[in-house]
């Protein structure tokens, strides 16, 4: 049977306290150890359920204590710092690869090399079946969206980018 209490006393650097019953009664010994799950710390006023059992010479004591509201345990510091580290990395890498786009596509804007990083991955590609030719001016000599971006970037052509934005031929290629 689970008992209710509030913990009316407690010592932390030892580990231990009472537990003051609900409904009145004797106080009931806590050990920290009586809780199953590792996480937050007991303290004076938290709200308990717990096992009852004898020590012995007979003195109740609690098992299996829990807070009151806890359905799972706290996740543990280290998964914490874990799965942090995780998303650091994971930013420093997007950082890191945008960062290489930029470098080594000078002549793009930002929101261009974001836009080939996710939509126009082929524009990417240092070696290209692509020739600067002067024919090729228009979008409507373009045969795809990194034929457009090569042409604009690496060629020189203007008149591609209708909202300036640095990406060539939306209308047609790169939408």
């Amino acid at each position: 049977m689970r008992y209710q209490g509030r913990i009316g006393e407690w010592n932390d650097e030892r580990g231990f306290g009472f537990i003051t019953p609900n409904g009145g009664g004797r106080k009931v010994f806590l050990h920290v150890s009586s809780f199953s799950a590792q996480g937050r710390r007991p303290s004076v006023g938290s709200l308990i359920t717990y096992k009852l059992g004898n020590d012995e010479k007979g003195r109740p004591n609690a098992i299996d204590a829990k807070f009151v509201g806890d359905a799972r345990p706290y996740p543990s510091k280290r998964s914490n710092s874990i799965a942090g580290i995780a998303l650091v990395a994971f930013v420093l890498c997007l950082v890191a690869y945008v960062a290489y786009v930029r470098i080594s596509h000078p002549n793009s804007t930002m929101q261009a090399s974001v836009y080939k990083i996710f939509n126009a991955r082929d524009a990417l590609w240092q070696k290209h079946q692509f020739q600067c030719e002067p024919a090729k001016s228009s979008c409507s000599r373009m045969s795809s969206c990194a034929e457009a971006f090569f042409h604009q970037e690496r060629c020189g052509v203007q008149g591609m980018d209708g909202d300036r934005d640095g990406i060539p031929c939306e209308q047609q290629w790169c939408n």
